[in-house]
């Protein structure tokens, strides 16, 4: 009940192979006391001539580990096991996108949000959302899912009890044009921000960015936002669909917001309670996967992965959530960031072949 009053965000990503990965992974029901930690990047830009981009391995020929797995947009994307571990400072996507961030480059310009940030006890219980953002003429939106994470010129320190528990990570290119688009999604979420040092000059440029760093409250009804834009890359961009939530849009993440703008039915990966069923009546049905699944080789629990996503079918479209899919999460915010790429649709589609009953 109480998940109602917090809001959430949603992030949907249309691509025919992700969403092919994450449909297989529901097959086992084999009980499972712990798991590997399972990482996720899609970098959607992997130039490394911008400092503020998504950066991939620099090509390592990596090592077979099941710590952490990567997908990059371009090409034809498919789960490779990263070069390093990601409690390793160095030489995996993470410390390579981040590295601005956690060290001192006078050149980016950073805003950081979370409501578990690192060095710092939980501050905003109402949201979920924990992003860095690096801006230049070319912006990076890193968003993941590990709490007391990434402190901005803090160096890299990898949380260990994250260890057992799944996560998730999408860096997403984009140009300075949709700063504004991004920010105002981001603040329906209700975000604690933890690092900004936004010049002024950038936030005259773009209103909405600085409604967002300097905290401007969120006043008119429907209290849900929805923006549209298109990732930076030199071959093929991807399309972004960001959706923000507010506490006081009383909505659900899934069922209200996605399944509704997407006019299609979703399957979902995310913590659950008795009173959220799967919704089998109408044009559109909303489906749990059923835990444990099988995600890239690895048998993954609802209980130890911190990770949660959807699949928006027919629509090649994969979306990184904020939001459990619990009765109390109406009144939590939240967010999703949806991408439409049918590689990364098919990869995550191939983990989420079982789904439960209708009645549960």
């Amino acid at each position: 009940t109480p998940e109602k009053q917090i809001p959430g965000a949603a992030v949907c990503l249309e691509n025919a192979n992700v969403y092919n990965a994450f449909s297989t992974a529901a097959a086992n029901f084999i009980e499972i006391m712990n798991i590997s930690i399972i990482l996720i990047l899609i970098s959607l830009n992997c130039c490394t001539a911008q400092v503020a981009t998504c950066k991939d391995d620099a090509d390592n020929n990596p090592p077979n580990v099941v710590s952490s797995s990567i997908m990059k947009s371009e090409g034809n994307p498919a789960w490779a096991p990263s070069a390093q571990n990601v409690d390793h400072n160095r030489d995996h996507s993470i410390v390579r996108t981040m590295a601005n961030f956690i060290a001192n480059n006078i050149n980016i310009k950073v805003l950081a949000y979370s409501d578990d940030p690192p060095n710092l006890p939980p501050r905003n219980e109402k949201s979920k959302a924990k992003v860095d953002s690096t801006v230049t003429d070319a912006a990076a939106w890193f968003v993941h899912t590990v709490p007391n994470f990434l402190a901005h010129l803090g160096g890299y320190s990898w949380p260990p009890a994250e260890t057992t528990k799944g996560h998730i990570f999408l860096c997403v290119s984009f140009i300075e044009a949709h700063l504004n688009s991004v920010a105002k999604a981001i603040r329906y979420q209700e975000p604690y921000i933890y690092a900004n040092n936004l010049p002024p000059a950038l936030l005259n440029q773009h209103n909405e960015l600085s409604n967002l760093a300097t905290g401007v409250e969120i006043r008119i009804t429907p209290f849900l936002e929805h923006a549209k834009f298109a990732t930076k890359s030199a071959h093929a961009a991807a399309n972004i669909q960001a959706f923000g939530k507010h506490s006081k849009s009383f909505a659900d993440m899934y069922a209200r917001v996605l399944r509704k703008r997407f006019a299609a039915s979703i399957r979902i990966w995310a913590p659950s309670d008795a009173r959220s069923k799967s919704i089998c009546n109408g044009q559109y049905q909303l489906r749990k996967i059923a835990s444990p699944m099988q995600f890239d080789g690895v048998q993954v629990s609802r209980e130890n992965d911190n990770a949660k996503w959807a699949l928006v079918e027919g629509k090649n479209t994969v979306c990184f959530t904020t939001n459990d899919y619990k009765a109390a999460e109406k009144q939590i915010p939240g967010a999703a960031v949806c991408l439409e790429n049918a590689h990364v649709y098919n990869a995550f589609t191939a983990a989420a072949s079982n789904v439960e009953a209708c009645n549960k």
